[in-house]
């Protein structure tokens, strides 16, 4: 399983509300909700998107397919945005 870590690129400030995120080669700002700010606190660990949606399962109200989803999701769109990249094993 891919483990991913944060960009040296990278910032991000805790919200009440969430987290936001800025690339600093970019200047490209991202706003995270509080799920998202989680998976962000969880990826900042190197956890594997599996184990993110295991404890997104735990806490909150949310069934393992549908935390799967949005865990996929925002990896990829992290990636893509060049916020986290792959962790070589």
């Amino acid at each position: 399983m891919t483990r991913y870590r944060i960009a040296t690129d990278a910032l991000s400030a805790s919200l009440s509300d969430g987290a936001v995120l800025l690339h600093l080669y970019t200047k490209r700002y991202f706003s995270l909700n509080d799920t998202g700010s989680r998976i962000w606190a969880l990826l900042q660990q190197e956890s594997t998107e599996e184990q993110i949606a295991e404890v997104l399962v735990q806490e909150y109200e949310v069934e393992k397919p549908e935390a799967r989803q949005a865990v996929h999701a925002l990896v990829r769109e992290l990636v893509a945005e060049r916020l986290i990249e792959p962790v070589a094993s």
